[in-house]
């Protein structure tokens, strides 16, 4: 980050960046958030620079000075309404869907522009369970921007455009929608294959799923051989023994998260959405805090701890850390379910660091989690999913993970079947509910009628009774999906 010195700049406010700089360099995070509040403190007169700093604390979970500093950028613009939507943007990535609503609404129509400006009020509305006004609302993004993918996409998720007239307005934007950037083509490729599979089109859907994942893939290849070596260092140097040698070492409770993983498209969104329905459980998402973890940690191995330790580390900085973090976004009240993707990735630190915490994974049937992931345009780019072979590489990368932290792990972790869990719910659940230390209440076995914010593509498929429809997805796809089948069979070769 590049701190430019400024004329109105005062010999304080000169000293403070030249620390700050420093312990950016240094990567010193205390250092860092001190350097940043005097900053604050002096009212120090950095004018756009407000909103890089207010970037970086959100990049290091720091939301209290991300918010401290946006603040400080909006009224160093004099309260514009460009500086204003940048503080929506923030409070939309913190996950404060009705703050952000309610910030934006204060907003002109065109901030940012008239389409973007529908675009996020439609994304809020799907968030929080409203399919009507998501649909008013990206309907108007097209209005303004014809053929927008991000648009179609959002929509055909919030609603069921089979059998809707805008269903024959998506096809007829075909090509305008290919004039877009490929991130944007994409996703109304993706759109236009969830429009024919609700139509029970297999060959149309499958075919424009792939268009779209072909595009997605020309930009970001899968690398094979970079997953498997991370997935070989997520196991390494955990030697039976070595997380009770750490657990050894806990000096608080760090029962308060609760992890949920598996592969995306296994129904972790189905167990956060029954979890944040308990009223001891306050909320949840895909958080990644734990990335955090890693970096003061230096990886994710067990000799990475082992040398962090070394370094004068300890295992309760960390758990305290993940805490300190947890807090800034969710207060100090109730226990949170921590959903990150790949923290399959990160159990032996997670296990280590944070003993009490529960572990819960998900299964689902491989072939209709593949065709799930593979018709899924995920947000955060997911280069795996783009390919049906390299899905069943994953696949079996991520199997070999569960093997082993079963073996390391025992009980503590519970592997839930999402068949299992969908034909008895409410056995499931009171295990679920069981194995995370919490009592059986009715307001867990009626996730479906629970008012929360949801931001993950299963936002609105939660908000149904549990049901038996994604079972025996793949089917009218099998044929199609002989590349999963045969790499997966073959042991991924």
């Amino acid at each position: 980050m590049s701190f430019a010195s400024r004329p109105t700049l005062d010999a304080r406010a000169m000293a403070l960046l030249g620390r700050l700089k420093a312990a950016i360099a240094a990567r010193d995070r205390a250092a860092t958030n001190r350097s940043v509040e005097a900053l604050l403190d002096a009212q120090a007169p950095l004018g756009p620079q407000w909103r890089a700093l207010s970037q970086l604390m959100k990049v290091s979970g720091e939301l209290t000075l991300a918010l401290r500093t946006i603040d400080a950028f909006v009224a160093a613009t004099g309260g514009q309404p460009e500086a204003l939507y940048a503080k929506v943007a923030l409070l939309s990535d913190m996950g404060r869907a009705r703050e952000t609503e309610t910030l934006l609404r204060t907003l002109p129509a065109d901030v940012p522009d008239r389409a973007g400006h529908a675009y996020m009020l439609g994304n809020l509305a799907m968030v929080q369970g409203k399919p009507d006004a998501a649909r008013e609302h990206f309907t108007t993004a097209l209005d303004h921007r014809p053929g927008w993918g991000a648009a179609w996409l959002s929509l055909g998720t919030a609603v069921r455009l089979a059998g809707d007239p805008l269903g024959e307005r998506l096809l007829a934007d075909g090509a305008v929608a290919a004039r877009q950037p490929p991130g944007d083509h994409a996703r109304y490729l993706y759109a236009v294959g969830r429009y024919h599979a609700d139509r029970a089109e297999p060959e149309a859907a499958f075919s424009a799923f792939a268009q779209g994942a072909a595009v997605l893939k020309a930009e970001t290849p899968y690398a094979a051989a970079a997953d498997a070596a991370n997935a070989r260092e997520a196991t390494s140097g955990y030697p039976a023994g070595f997380i009770e040698r750490m657990t050894a070492r806990r000096a608080r409770d760090t029962s308060r998260p609760i992890f949920v993983t598996g592969l995306p498209r296994s129904g972790t969104t189905l167990v956060e959405h029954i979890l944040a329905s308990h009223s001891a459980v306050q909320d949840g998402g895909e958080l990644n805090l734990v990335q955090h973890l890693a970096l003061a940690v230096g990886g994710v191995s067990g000799g990475a701890i082992d040398r962090y330790l070394a370094r004068g580390g300890s295992v309760d900085a960390l758990a305290g850390l993940y805490l300190r973090l947890l807090a800034e976004r969710f207060g100090t009240d109730g226990r949170i379910v921590d959903k990150t993707i790949d923290v399959s990735r990160c159990l032996g630190l997670i296990a280590s660091a944070l003993p009490d915490a529960p572990l819960v994974w998900m299964r689902r049937d491989p072939l209709d989690c593949a065709w799930s992931c593979f018709r899924t345009f995920f947000i955060h780019g997911v280069a795996w999913s783009y390919g049906l072979a390299d899905i069943a590489r994953h696949f079996r990368l991520e199997d070999e993970l569960l093997a082993f932290w079963k073996g390391r792990l025992g009980d503590r972790l519970l592997v839930i079947p999402y068949g299992e869990l969908v034909m008895s719910p409410e056995l499931w659940t009171r295990r679920l509910l069981e194995h995370c230390g919490l009592v059986d209440e009715a307001g867990a076995h009626q996730a479906h009628t629970t008012e929360r914010a949801v931001a993950t593509a299963s936002a609105l498929q939660v908000r149904r009774p549990i049901n038996r429809d994604g079972l025996g997805v793949a089917g009218p796809y099998r044929s199609h999906l002989q590349p999963f089948i045969e790499t997966y069979g073959s042991g991924g070769a």
